[in-house]
C-alpha cells in the first residue's frame, strides 16, 4: 500500500531489471564502490561468493546482506523500483531496523502474500537442521542470483540436498506458513527426515508435532502433472518454491513459466477435483491426463473411450490367476498391481484396465484360454505355454494354438498308439470347431 508520490517512486523503473547484490548495496549507500571492487576481486580469485567475502572482511553484517537479498527479490518481481529499493535498504541499514519497518516509514506496505516463505528462510531452515553450511548456502544464493534460478534448484544442482529432501523442506515451509507447526519443529523434522531418509510428514508424525491427515494425502496438481510425465520433478519442485515465494498456486507458476499451457492446467485441476470427490482414483486420473496431453484431446474424450463396464472388469478379474502363471507381466509389475489394488481399494481388473498394463489382444487370448480350460479342451499348463507364445510373438491365440499342440509326452503311455493319435486329431479339430462357430 502506498500514497501519492511514494507510489510513483515505488513504481518508477520497475522494468529496469533487478541488479546484483553488490550494485544494490552500493546504490543504497551502505557499501563503497571501492570496497565492492576489492570484494569482487577477492571473490573471483578465491572462488568465494562475494556476499561471504563482504561478511569476512567486515564490510557488511549478515542481517544487512539478507535485507539486500529481499530487496533484490522485490525488484526482480517488479514490486518496487531500484531507486525505492535503495532508499529502503539505506534506511534499514543506517537505522538498524527491520526492512519491513523501513518500508513502513517510507509509506509502503509490500503485498501480504509476498515472501510467505522467503528464500532466506529456506536457507536458514536447512542451515539450522545441519543439512547445509553457510558457505554452501552463500555460493548457491550467488548462483541463484546470477542464473535467475530458484535457490532450491541450485542447492540440488550443487548436490547440497537431494530432490526428496528439498521437497520435504518446502513442505515444512508450507506447514509453518499455515501455522500447523513451528519453525523449530520444522527444523527438527528436517533433521529426522534427512537422517532416516523419509518424508517430513513421517518425521513430524513420529515426533508428535503433526498428525498426518487425509487432507495432506490429497492429490496435488504438481504431483498429478509429474506422474503423468508432463513436467519433470525439477520443474515441479522449482514451481513449488516460486509459488511459496510469490504466494501463487503451483499451477499458475507453471503456466507463467511456459512449462504447461492454460488448457493443460484446466484439465489437471478438473481431474484433481474428481479425485478429491472420489469420482475416480489417482491412478486413473494420472493415466487420463497423460493420454489427453499426448493425444491433444480433452479429458472427457479419453474418459469416454476408456469407460470400462463392470463386465470387462469382472472378466479380467476372472483371468487374473491365469495371467499370474504366465510371463505376460514381470513379477515386480504383478506386485505393483496387487499393491495398488490394495492401497486404492480397487479390484485387480480395474487396475489393469485403468493403466493399460496388458494389450487387449493378450486379454482376449487369456479369455479364450480360460474358456477352453473350463470346457476341458486344454489343460492349464498347455494354456500357459500358448499365452506365453502369444505374448512373445504377438500372434493370435488361434495361431499359437496351431504351433503349440498339447504335450502328450507326460502321459502315462510310453509311446502314443493309434488311439492317442486319433484323440489328438480329434482334440485339435474340436478346438478349432469352437473358434469357427464364434
Amino acid at each position: 500500500m502506498c500514497q501519492g508520490n511514494t507510489c510513483m517512486e515505488i513504481a518508477r523503473d520497475r522494468r529496469g531489471g533487478a541488479k546484483r547484490i553488490g550494485e544494490i548495496l552500493v546504490s543504497a549507500g551502505v557499501l563503497k564502490s571501492e570496497v565492492l571492487a576489492e570484494a569482487l576481486h577477492i571473490a573471483k580469485k578465491s572462488s568465494t561468493p562475494v556476499g561471504r567475502v563482504l561478511l569476512t572482511i567486515g564490510a557488511l553484517q549478515e542481517r544487512d546482506l539478507l535485507a539486500a537479498i529481499e530487496v533484490q527479490a522485490l525488484m526482480r518481481d517488479g514490486l518496487i523500483s531500484a531507486e525505492f529499493g535503495a532508499r529502503a535498504l539505506n534506511a534499514c541499514v543506517k537505522a538498524k531496523i527491520p526492512l519491513d519497518e523501513a518500508f513502513r516509514r517510507l509509506g509502503y506496505k509490500p503485498p501480504e502474500d509476498r515472501d510467505i516463505v522467503s528464500t532466506g528462510e529456506l536457507g536458514e531452515m536447512l542451515i539450522n537442521a545441519g543439512i547445509v553450511t553457510r558457505a554452501v548456502l552463500d555460493d548457491c544464493i550467488r548462483q541463484s542470483e546470477d542464473n535467475n534460478l530458484p535457490l532450491g534448484r541450485c542447492l540440488v544442482l550443487a548436490r547440497a540436498v537431494s530432490q526428496n529432501l528439498l521437497t520435504s523442506a518446502l513442505t515444512a515451509q508450507v506447514l509453518v506458513r499455515d501455522g500447523k507447526i513451528t519453525f523449530d519443529q520444522a527444523v527438527n523434522g528436517l533433521q529426522a527426515a534427512h537422517k532416516k531418509q523419509q518424508t517430513i510428514e513421517r518425521s513430524l508424525s513420529e515426533s508428535g508435532a503433526y498428525r498426518i491427515q487425509e487432507e495432506s494425502a490429497k492429490l496435488k496438481v504438481g504431483d498429478l502433472l509429474s506422474q503423468a510425465g508432463i513436467i519433470s520433478e525439477s520443474d515441479k519442485i522449482s514451481a513449488i518454491e516460486k509459488g511459496l515465494n510469490q504466494g501463487q498456486p503451483v499451477g499458475q507458476i507453471l503456466v507463467a513459466l511456459g512449462v504447461i499451457s492454460p488448457t493443460t492446467l484446466d484439465e489437471a485441476l478438473k481431474l484433481q477435483r474428481m479425485v478429491h470427490e472420489n469420482q475416480i482414483n489417482q491412478v486413473k486420473a494420472v493415466e487420463l491426463l497423460r493420454q489427453a496431453h499426448t493425444r491433444g484431446i480433452a479429458v472427457e474424450d479419453v474418459m469416454e473411450e476408456k469407460a470400462h463396464s463392470q463386465q470387462e472388469i469382472d472378466s479380467v478379474n476372472r483371468i487374473w490367476y491365469l495371467i499370474f502363471k504366465t510371463d505376460i507381466l514381470p513379477a515386480p509389475e504383478m506386485q505393483r498391481v496387487e499393491t495398488l489394488a490394495r492401497d486404492l481399494k480397487m479390484s485387480i481388473g480395474e487396475v489393469i484396465l485403468s493403466k493399460d498394463l496388458i494389450k487387449p489382444k493378450i486379454l482376449e487370448a487369456c479369455t479364450h484360454a480360460k474358456k477352453l480350460i473350463d470346457d476341458k479342451f486344454v489343460t492349464e499348463a498347455h494354456a500357459v505355454k500358448i499365452l506365453n507364445h502369444c505374448n512373445k510373438s504377438g500372434s493370435s491365440f488361434n495361431e499359437a494354438l496351431k504351433l503349440i499342440p498339447p504335450d502328450l509326452s507326460s502321459e502315462e503311455h510310453d509311446e502314443p498308439d493309434a488311439h492317442e493319435e486319433e484323440d489328438k486329431k480329434g482334440f485339435m479339430a474340436g478346438i478349432f470347431g469352437i473358434f469357427k462357430r464364434k
